[in-house]
């Protein structure tokens, strides 16, 4: 009964994660053919890089609060003294960094010639990452009530599409498109604070400067493998517009940013069971075991049927994005479709350890994966452009698969995925 029980919960909860995710990336995406038709795919180009810098500003104000706060969450869930101290803390240290952040971009502006042309677009993107660092939604991850803050997304992008629509009518305004959207997470963010205050009863705590640093400190480790994560999900682009062009860089863009949507739902499946798997853990390997034999595998068999599905449509996919101006976008997108599946396979691994606080372990497979994807992205973008970039993503993924799965042997975990690998964790997993 207690199994039927979290089965429904992450079932629950996995689709309203699913929607709001769906909500930030593929609203976004789906307005990309009247965007690049207003602005044309090299204009594109140049909000992909802008939103490249913001992306990895808004993985820094997260700063692993995610994995750190959620843990901490699913450890004390009733008790609200605790939840609450919690809840405002984290929103105290995102604003510290915000402020950091924002003094950083005003010098990136300042001195370099890149950034100049478009500061208008660079200013008025931060308001994304003021908003994403208002969203609580690691809080309602924590508590398993992920429906309750999917409704303030999915309005915040609705009134990113419906403005990108009415004031995007012409190249210059590019400047204007992550603004757009940071307006929407702004509001999703204010809505989803009132909604968790409300709903948990939490009493309103002023943050402690010692709880503010503590949470830094802890957090550290995380927010450094978060930065690897989005650098080289994000600084293909970048690196690839160096040695190409707008144009090209716009074509990739799109491949991109749709394998980066499909990429998100074994995000948002790891993301749900997490909560669930820092309490199992503590019940042993038997329970952890069951667990995956029941939720992960068919998932897994889920998202090969979804990699099929989009290699099989990626011509339709990308004649709706651009048209019949398409580049070698449909040859990109049909790589990136083993993306999703390589990510599904270091689930496990990855979960386990964060759920047993190996944050050390995580952080090291993701540093080596963050060098090996810039090495192999200056090298192969020079000889075959943007597929040396697609493939250099790929393998990237491969190794971080790989790294993940290694570093659970290493820490004697392996048990606590199968019972096949039980003896090899007879001495008790590291602590």
């Amino acid at each position: 009964m207690e199994s039927t029980s979290r089965r429904n919960r992450i079932f629950s909860n996995f689709m309203a994660l699913g929607i709001l995710q769906g909500a930030n990336f593929l609203l976004p995406v789906l307005v990309m053919p009247f965007v690049i038709k207003r602005i044309g795919a090299d204009g594109y180009g140049v909000v992909a890089v802008a939103q490249v810098v913001m992306l990895i500003f808004c993985t820094i104000t997260d700063y692993g609060f995610n994995l750190t706060a959620t843990r901490a969450l699913a450890l004390h869930r009733d008790a609200i003294g605790k939840n609450a101290r919690l809840f405002f803390t984290v929103l105290a240290a995102k604003m510290v960094i915000c402020t950091v952040l924002f003094g950083v971009l005003l010098l990136l502006i300042t001195l370099i010639p890149f950034f100049k042309p478009h500061f208008q677009l660079y200013l008025f993107g931060f308001t994304w990452v003021i908003g994403q660092s208002l969203l609580v939604s690691w809080f309602f991850q924590g508590m398993e009530k992920m429906k309750y803050i999917t409704i303030y997304t999915l309005l915040s992008r609705l009134l990113f599409v419906a403005l990108v629509f009415v004031f995007i009518r012409q190249r210059s305004d590019y400047r204007f498109f992550i603004l757009f959207m940071g307006i929407g997470s702004m509001v999703a963010g204010i809505g989803s604070i009132v909604r968790a205050v409300r709903f948990f009863k939490l009493p309103v705590v002023r943050p402690l400067w010692g709880d503010v640093v503590h949470e830094l400190k802890e957090g550290w480790p995380v927010m450094l493998s978060n930065i690897s994560i989005n650098t080289f999900l994000s600084i293909n682009v970048f690196i690839l517009r160096i040695f190409t062009n707008d144009l090209v860089a716009g074509y990739y863009s799109v491949a991109e940013k749709i394998f980066l949507a499909s990429r998100q739902i074994p995000v948002m499946f790891s993301q749900v069971i997490y909560p669930p798997l820092c309490q199992l853990a503590q019940k042993g390997a038997a329970s952890t075991q069951g667990f995956f034999r029941s939720v992960y595998i068919p998932f897994l068999l889920l998202v090969l049927l979804a990699s099929v599905l989009l290699f099989g449509f990626s011509p339709f996919i990308i004649s709706f994005f651009l048209g019949s101006e398409q580049g070698n976008a449909v040859l990109l997108l049909r790589l990136f479709c083993l993306g999703p599946l390589i990510v599904c396979l270091h689930i496990p691994a990855s979960q386990l350890l964060m759920a047993f606080n190996q944050k050390k372990s995580y952080l090291r497979v993701l540093a080596q994966g963050t060098i090996i994807n810039v090495i192999c992205n200056l090298l192969l973008v020079q000889i075959w452009g943007p597929v040396g970039t697609t493939i250099t993503v790929l393998f990237t993924e491969l190794f971080i698969t790989v790294g993940f799965n290694r570093e659970l042997f290493k820490n004697k975990l392996a048990g606590f995925l199968s019972a096949r690998y039980l003896k090899y964790t007879t001495d008790g997993h590291a602590n």
